[in-house]
């Protein structure tokens, strides 16, 4: 009987409709940002905080009227944002917090712990604090409580946003035997490399419908190059810099030199990249010498940040203000300024939200106001983490022509991000991170879709 959804409708979808998702099977689900997947996941889940009505169905019996362990046993989410997912310090207890709230015989909580922590491949991160583990290493912890409920239907909300290629196939490989086992697997993401292997059905939702898509996406290898190093002007230099978490020592770098333009940073999750960032924002406490402009030594002062801001990697953590027009300054003086905010927002459909508040915009919406608002600053260097996260291809594309326009008119990103296909005509400079420190890479093997999103002005799945 699998997912069947009957007469649903809320504020997100113009009219009811019905669906069942295939059982037993494992689907992907796409849609542009702002389209309502996620919204759709949280009805399922009975976790949304907007109306609905209609009915939802797992194995024929109505998921709100079952109790709230019945339920977490039925349909599991994993949320966009993973920070959203824990109430513990640390992995282990979340899964022994989760597991007890089930109902799971004590004896038997290590045991599954342990089955859970070899399948997630989550071993290094059990006991560390969650604060202190990266954005891809949240994601495979949520995904490790996640397992722990063994849920018949699990539902997973663009769970590779942050999480590095190698650990992209091995969860999806854990997800295609959920699947085989008898479980019903629906996961939604804009990044559609790798997935004709994996996954059994597509499914799309567009102007509040969901249909199937029979055309499910193949990719190819292909590589590019970067520049010469020191073909371009040095940006930053690095001379015996050094980066801890927790007294956890993460990356030495001994000698290394940033130049102009746009670089982007590769490396597995966990090995420093968003703490590396944090340091040359001057956020993070490190030892060593960074210096930039002719010599100058980084430190933390007011005009530091006229040159240098960044994008973090959860959107929400960077609003302030109240609303859209706040936290854009539309009503500032620089005409222009404001001419190129309305021409985006229109562009992506959100002139009509600049009243509303920042927290009403899907996860997608949310990281277009933040690239919009970092963008339209005046610094010269922008530090650019995991900045596609939650976007569709139309908006990734549209924001890489941004960035290309602004490097030629003098503006230097470093960037870090796991999806790297926008990317393919765009970088200078490719950059490996890994424990040992930073080396330029000559070329870059990239994963790109060929069946998928290749977006028209809608941004539509053909």
């Amino acid at each position: 009987m699998g997912l069947e959804l009957r007469a649903i409708q809320s504020p997100i979808f113009s009219e009811p409709f019905d669906f069942t998702f295939h059982a037993q099977a494992f689907t992907l689900l796409v849609g542009s940002s702002g389209s309502g997947k996620s919204s759709l996941f949280q009805v399922i889940a009975q976790v949304s905080s907007l109306p609905y009505s209609g009915q939802v169905l797992i194995d024929g019996s109505e998921v709100s009227q079952l109790s709230i362990i019945a339920r977490v046993q039925k349909v599991g989410i994993l949320f966009q944002n993973p920070n959203h997912q824990f109430t513990m310090e640390n992995l282990f207890e979340e899964l022994i917090f989760t597991l007890e709230n089930i109902g799971y015989h004590l004896q038997e909580i290590d045991s599954k712990i342990a089955e859970v922590v070899q399948q997630c491949r989550c071993e290094a991160i059990l006991h560390r604090p969650i604060h202190h583990l990266s954005g891809g290493e949240k994601q495979k912890a949520a995904l490790a409580v996640l397992f722990a409920m063994n849920p018949r239907v699990y539902l997973l909300d663009e769970p590779f946003a942050s999480i590095d290629r190698k650990s992209r196939i091995e969860i999806l490989e854990i997800l295609k035997e959920l699947a085989l086992d008898g479980k019903t697997v629906i996961l939604c993401d804009h990044d559609l490399s790798d997935y004709k292997a994996y996954i059994d059905h597509m499914v799309e939702l567009r102007d509040g419908k969901l249909r199937e898509v029979f055309q499910i996406p193949s990719y190819e290898m292909t590589q590019v190059a970067s520049k010469e190093v020191a073909s371009s002007p040095e940006l930053f230099h690095m001379n015996r810099v050094t980066g801890e978490l927790g007294n956890r020592p993460l990356f030495s770098i001994a000698d290394f030199t940033f130049y102009q333009g746009i670089s982007c940073i590769l490396g597995d999750n966990g090995v420093g990249k968003s703490t590396l960032f944090r340091s040359i924002l001057q956020f993070q406490k490190y030892k060593g010498r960074i210096a930039w402009k002719k010599g100058t030594v980084l430190k933390k002062k007011k005009s530091l940040y006229r040159d240098l801001t960044g994008v973090v990697q959860e959107a929400e953590k960077q609003f302030i203000r109240v609303s859209l027009r706040e936290e854009l300054q539309l009503d500032g003086p620089d005409s222009e300024r404001n001419q190129r905010i309305f021409q985006a927002l229109r562009y992506f459909d959100l002139e009509q939200a600049v009243d509303k508040s920042p927290y009403q915009l899907s996860g997608g919406q949310q990281k277009i106001l933040q690239l919009l608002t970092i963008l339209t600053s005046k610094a010269s260097v922008i530090l650019l983490d995991e900045p596609f996260a939650g976007l569709d291809d139309r908006a990734c594309h549209y924001f890489c022509k941004w960035i290309v326009e602004e490097r030629n008119q003098g503006r230097s990103f470093l960037l870090i991000s796991h999806r790297l296909d926008p990317l393919i005509s765009v970088v200078d400079y490719w950059i490996e991170m890994t424990s040992q420190g930073l080396r330029h890479v000559k070329e870059v093997t990239i994963t790109k879709p060929l069946t998928s999103q290749s977006s028209n002005t809608q941004g539509e799945v053909r």
